[in-house]
């Protein structure tokens, strides 16, 4: 981290402006997110505030605001909140007659808003419109620069690892190699190398694509990029495993939890411990005992945070490892529940294989 002095930062900015203000705000806290810096970015978010409580008439300052605070609490594990600063930032986006005046950073920030909230309502649940949201944010970009068109590529990338889609990420991680390298941005360069590994791995291609993750996540680093690090971490210890390095996987998620605890960037607990029991259950012989602790973890967290598709995740693996363990009767109190707080029709896999255990144990 680094000392924030926004008295400095703002120095010959006419601070009763929040037009001005608001770009200064948006890079810095940019800066900060990518970093994974949480204390700066609390600092920022609520500096935003202010500025917005200043003029409350300003919608650039008022979206700017919503949008810092939304990605704070997302970052913290706060999904509730986030979703409801997110949706607040589009509520005004949406009123704005003239949406040319919320071009108060680099990047197409309504569009960033978008790609945010999809990663806030996927775990919350909200399958079909979190979806929506992503497809949508990718299609209208009201910039069309590169730095825009990069950052889309990798949120949606991302997004599609979070939810376990592959089928279109390697065209995706391509497509940012090519806007990376021609314009020279070594972070977009570094996140498209970890993604298209991920892609490679995804698509069949193990050894190559752990290679090209572990490449990516070292340039991350060296980005100073810590930004979504434990997702990035997440994926190459699950590869590790599938490669026989099972030791290597779990001390990673070792490590990413301790550093989730240190850094305050808790969006993805839930994941890592259910990753952990994961891979406790592929050592010789199987960890059951810890591995069921590592799930029941994981659902304690996810129920913590109100994250129902992290809940049903980790709710099948503790299912699986009843199941697996003459404890039959046990699958339906842990599945049960979860299932009921999805709404009817969710298009969510993990859904359809819950009820499938549960048809067959009936």
């Amino acid at each position: 981290g680094y000392p924030l002095d926004l008295d400095e930062l703002v120095d010959g900015v006419d601070v009763n402006d929040p037009a001005e203000l608001a770009p200064i705000y948006s890079g810095l806290f940019t800066a900060s997110l990518n970093r994974g810096e949480l204390v700066p970015m609390r600092e920022l978010a609520e500096a935003t505030m202010s500025a917005a409580e200043l003029r409350p008439e300003s919608p650039v300052a008022a979206i700017v605001a919503r949008y810092a605070n939304g990605v704070t609490c997302w970052f913290a594990g706060d999904y509730l909140n986030a979703r409801v600063h997110l949706e607040q930032a589009l509520a005004i986006y949406d009123a704005e007659r003239d949406p040319s005046v919320f071009k108060a950073s680099t990047l197409d920030l309504p569009s960033v808003i978008m790609r945010f909230l999809a990663l806030v309502l996927w775990p919350l649940g909200n399958i079909d419109r979190s979806r929506r949201l992503s497809e949508e944010a990718m299609r209208s970009p009201t910039e069309k620069r590169a730095l825009s068109e990069a950052n889309a590529l990798v949120h949606n990338a991302v997004f599609d690892g979070l939810c376990g889609v592959h089928g279109r990420m390697l065209q995706q991680t391509e497509a940012i190699l090519t806007i990376a390298r021609q314009h020279r941005m070594p972070l977009y360069i570094a996140a498209g190398t970890h993604l298209n590994g991920l892609a490679k791995w995804r698509a069949g291609d193990g050894a190559g694509g752990l290679a090209e993750m572990r490449r990516g996540w070292t340039l991350l680093h060296e980005s100073d990029c810590y930004l979504c690090e434990p997702f990035w971490g997440m994926q190459v210890a699950v590869a590790d495993a599938e490669a026989g390095q099972v030791e290597t996987g779990l001390e990673i998620l070792k490590e990413q939890i301790a550093s989730a605890e240190q850094t305050g960037q808790r969006w993805f607990d839930a994941e890592l411990h259910r990753a952990r029991g994961e891979l406790l259950l592929r050592r010789e012989p199987p960890d059951v005992s810890t591995a069921e602790d590592a799930f029941n973890r994981a659902l304690e967290i996810a129920r913590g945070q109100q994250t129902r598709t992290f809940e049903l995740r980790g709710a099948l693996g503790l299912a699986r490892v009843y199941y697996a363990n003459g404890r039959a009767a046990a699958v339906s109190g842990v599945l049960a529940p979860v299932l009921a707080g999805f709404e009817k029709g969710q298009d969510l896999p993990e859904i359809e294989v819950a009820e499938t255990l549960l048809r067959h144990i009936c």
